[in-house]
């Protein structure tokens, strides 16, 4: 099982809403004062990133 990393902190917040498992969050490396949340790659997953980012280009 491998890992995805999310760097905007609403989409990993949208995403534990809809019931994905935080595996582990980390600083990020270009810029640390801010997170990088780390969720188990999955297909749900893959899915929901999927429609999230597409309702946010619409907006």
């Amino acid at each position: 099982m491998g890992l995805k990393n999310i760097y905007k902190k609403s989409l990993a917040i949208e995403l534990i809403k809809r019931g994905h498992d935080l595996h582990h969050t980390m600083r990020n490396r270009e810029n640390p004062k801010y997170q990088v949340f780390v969720f188990p790659h999955t297909d749900e997953l893959i899915k929901d990133l999927l429609e999230l980012t597409k309702r946010e280009v619409r907006q």
